[in-house]
Formats: structure tokens, C-alpha cells, sequence
């Protein structure tokens, strides 16, 4: 008789060097999820595997909670929960979402974040967790005697910046409000309660007015279910600090080809810097959309640590990483022969895009023709790591970004090669390049003779090792515990 072990491992956190399209990274799909008893198949794991249509359910009892373990404990700023599209909201509605480090009760006796309501089918809702701290995240229909359905928990450290903003448009369809569009819910139902809606005119748009300047990562834009999606085929998402033109002649951010039924699309602005975004649809058509999320990204140089080869007193090197940009505040180094200016990020990224600014008076040839380098070595002062680009054409009071695509490294560079010169920055900025964790599931079934969850560490160590010459950067860690299987061999 031979033993038949059956398991299921994740292969998770395979890096990828592609850039995330994501709102920031889900850590949902990092984690590992259980439940009280599975309504079978409708297992934990379908609920965090980035799918919006398979759901896990549990069985019909008193209290039912699903649990995601994030394996680290992370300040959580928003959780979105959605829902089946095809039946059952009520599985769902009423349950808690709770998080906190405490597996007292499997978890369910965690802080409350909030409590689920209004979630109709098929629909996706963000709630704000403030920052609540936890491993755990439990969703619990406490006290009441229920399966529990959830189709997609995503959780994630970023703040959908839209629901702080003030919303217009340029005109209003029935009652098809702009403030709909920045109410937390996704994919949602064909109501003029649900989604923003123009009249049908001539360059339509709608605006979103952030209340405060930020360097914008992405843009997430959902249209309705069933109806209509070519209602913003076509539109721009322009973002910038101008109210000329009501916004519409800022930046352009990205043109929206198609946006599926129901289902959110993510663009990347690469840390474009604006107070207003706006959605702008430059057609004779009614402009319809159902929610806009906005996600800030983090400029690196903020936290870091600024020197100059020399200064041009009062002109510091932090005056170039203070936030500052276009004014008087600017760094300057003396004269002086292949001068430089250094941040130091305090630890190693993968840079993706390095942002020059220049001062808004004069002197664009003590910028131009300067060279960005980023690497791990101070040999040289730092100026002998890798080139990311070299600057050329920064006017007065003008902004440049280059692409890294990912260069490695604690230290940016800006250096004067061969010339003598000032070197004048008023304001370096620096964006991380984020990359792909993917989440992979692998089915084995092998003989044993031993007992395989006894040994389940052994064997994910031993599998460990053997992925480790072909896959860099991965964990692998168990969804379900091993099944044994007997089978009868027939003797010869």
C-alpha cells in the first residue's frame, strides 16, 4: 500500500521586474486565509487570490468569521470588501470587519474598523481603517446564525486620497451627483445614487478637488455593471495645480481606452504633482463615471539625508530636498570643478523616477547637462555609480522627470561631470519603482512513507531549497495542511 500525500503550498512574494499596476501593494495577497467550517468547495483562499469571482463561504451557523493572516503586522488604512455578484448580499451585510494582533476568539475579539452595510450584488466597498494596526483581519457576522460570503478581501497600507476631495462637474444628468463618484463604492448598480453623470454636451468633465497638493501614484477609475461603459471611452485624466480651462488643461495623466463593466482600471501617473484631477471627455457625449480613486506615492528625498561637494553660502544641500520647489530656497555649490550634490536614502530601493526642479529666476546652465547617477558605493563621493540620465533642457522654473526603471541603490547623484560650474537644485525628488508580488498556487500529490503534516516543514524547506536555483526572492508557506491518501494496490 502506498501513502498518497496531497498538499497545496503558495509559492508567494516571486518579484517581478515589471511595474506594479496596482493601487498600491494588496497585502491580501500576500497573506494566508482560513474560516470557520467551509460550506464546501467554497474554501478561504478564494477570498484574497486577487479573483473578483470565485467567493469562500462557510457554513450556515451561529458567528461565522474569515480570517486573513498578513504574517507581519501593518498600520491598515483601507479594506475593500466585494461582494457575489450573482445572489446573497445578506451573507455579507451586517458583518464585521475587525483587526488586531489577538487570535483570542480566532480574532472576531479584534477592534471593530466597520460594519458592513449596503452592499448589493456584485458591488466593491472601501471602509477606512484609519491606520488600525493588526496582523489579523476578520470579517465576523457576530451573533447572528448565517453562512458568510465574501468574493475579494483586499487590504492595503495606502489612503484612497479621493474621499478626502471635493467633487464638481460640468454639468449634472437627473440626479446623477460628482460627489457619487468619490463615495467608496466600486462597481456599482445602474442608480443615480451609485455614479456621476454629465448631460451630453461638448468636452464633459468632471473634477476632483483634492484639497491640498500631492504627488499622485495612480488614478483607479470604475464604470457601471450593466450599461454604457463607452460613456468615458475616450477621456482624459489630466492632473496639475491650474484652475484654467475649470482643470482641463493641466497634464495629462493617461487617456481611458475602454474601462470593462464594473470592474476598476488602474493608471499610473509616475508621481504627478496636482491639487485637481480631472476626467475630461473631449466628445459630444454624456460623461458617466462610478468611482474615481486617487493614490499618492512617497518621495523618498523627504526622509533622506542631503551634502553638497561645497556650499555657495546660504545655498545648503537640504534646501534641495525641503519640498520647496521654484523658490528662492535653492541648493548651490560653489565654483568649482565637477561639483556634486548627494542624497542619501537611509536605505537601498529600486528607484523608478528622480524628479528635477529648477529655480524660478534664472541660471538653467547650472542644472543642464548635469548627470543623475544612483548606485550603492560613496566611492568617489557616490559619483562613479550608474547613470539613470543626464539633464538637459530644464528651463527656468521647469519641472523634468526621468525614468530609472529600477536602478538599485541608497544614493542619488546629481554631478557636474568634467565642467567647472555651480551646481544649482532647488528641489530633488525621488519615487520608489514598485514591483510585482506574485502569488502562486502548487498542487502536489507524491508517495511517502512518512507522515507528511508531521513533517510539513521538513518537506517545504526541502522544496525551498530546490526552487531556490531557479526563482530569486520567494517564500513558500502552506494553505491547507497535508492530506493523506490511502489508496489499495492490487499485489501482482
Amino acid at each position: 500500500m502506498d501513502k498518497l500525500i496531497h498538499l497545496i503550498l503558495l509559492s508567494g512574494l516571486v518579484s517581478s521586474q515589471e511595474n506594479l499596476d496596482l493601487l498600491e501593494e494588496n497585502l491580501a495577497l500576500m497573506g494566508t486565509a482560513t474560516q470557520s467550517p467551509i460550506y464546501s468547495p467554497y474554501t478561504a483562499e478564494r477570498s484574497s487570490d486577487g479573483f473578483y469571482g470565485p467567493c469562500s463561504i462557510t457554513a450556515h451557523e451561529m458567528s461565522p468569521w474569515w480570517r486573513l493572516d498578513l504574517l507581519n503586522s501593518y498600520n491598515i488604512s483601507t479594506v475593500v470588501i466585494t461582494n457575489n455578484r450573482h445572489c446573497c448580499p445578506e451573507q455579507t451585510n451586517g458583518a464585521e470587519i475587525r483587526i488586531g494582533n489577538s487570535l483570542e476568539n480566532n480574532g472576531s475579539s479584534n477592534a471593530i474598523c466597520a460594519v458592513i452595510s449596503g452592499l448589493s450584488k456584485g458591488s466593491s466597498v472601501n471602509y477606512s481603517c484609519n491606520g488600525t494596526e493588526g496582523r489579523y483581519v476578520n470579517v465576523v457576522m457576530t451573533g447572528r446564525t448565517s453562512h458568510l460570503t465574501l468574493c475579494e478581501v483586499e487590504v492595503y497600507t495606502t489612503e484612497n486620497i479621493a474621499l478626502k476631495g471635493k467633487a464638481t462637474q460640468s454639468s449634472v444628468f437627473n440626479n446623477w451627483v460628482p460627489e457619487n463618484a468619490i463615495d467608496g463604492r466600486r462597481s456599482a448598480s445602474d442608480t443615480s445614487t451609485t455614479c456621476s453623470g454629465t448631460a451630453s454636451e461638448t468636452d464633459s468633465w468632471w473634477r476632483l478637488d483634492l484639497l491640498n497638493i500631492y504627488n499622485i501614484r495612480t488614478v483607479v477609475v470604475t464604470m457601471r455593471q450593466h450599461c454604457c461603459t463607452w460613456h468615458i471611452n475616450g477621456a482624459e485624466i489630466r492632473i496639475g495645480n491650474s484652475l484654467e480651462n475649470n482643470g482641463n488643461n493641466n497634464s495629462i495623466c493617461a487617456v481611458i481606452s475602454k474601462v470593462p463593466a464594473g470592474v476598476p482600471v488602474i493608471y499610473s501617473c509616475h508621481g504627478m504633482e496636482g491639487r485637481y484631477v480631472n476626467v475630461v471627455l473631449p466628445a459630444l457625449q454624456n460623461l458617466t463615471v462610478c468611482e474615481v480613486e486617487v493614490y499618492e506615492t512617497e518621495n523618498l528625498a523627504s526622509k533622506g539625508t542631503a551634502t553638497q561637494s561645497s556650499s555657495y553660502t546660504p545655498w545648503v544641500a537640504k534646501s534641495a530636498a525641503d519640498g520647496q520647489k521654484f523658490d528662492s530656497v535653492c541648493s548651490i555649490t560653489a565654483y568649482e570643478s565637477n561639483s556634486w550634490w548627494r542624497m542619501d536614502l537611509l536605505d537601498y530601493y529600486y528607484v523608478g523616477t528622480v524628479i528635477i526642479s529648477n529655480r524660478g529666476d534664472c541660471c538653467p546652465d547650472q542644472t543642464n547637462g548635469a548627470e543623475i547617477r544612483i548606485g550603492n558605493s560613496l566611492e568617489n563621493d557616490g559619483n562613479n555609480n550608474p547613470i539613470c540620465a543626464l539633464i538637459s533642457d530644464l528651463a527656468v522654473r521647469s519641472t523634468v522627470s526621468y525614468s530609472c526603471h529600477g536602478m538599485e541603490g541608497r544614493y542619488v547623484n546629481v554631478v557636474m561631470t568634467g565642467r567647472t560650474s555651480h551646481l544649482t537644485l532647488c528641489e530633488v525628488e525621488v519615487y520608489k519603482k514598485v514591483f510585482h508580488k506574485r502569488k502562486t498556487f502548487l498542487r502536489l500529490k507524491f508517495s511517502s512513507s512518512v507522515d507528511a503534516a508531521a513533517e510539513r516543514d521538513k518537506i517545504l524547506h526541502q522544496l525551498q531549497s530546490a526552487l531556490a536555483s531557479h526563482i530569486s526572492d520567494f517564500n513558500l508557506s502552506w494553505t491547507q495542511l497535508p492530506k493523506k491518501e490511502e489508496e489499495q494496490k492490487e499485489d501482482g
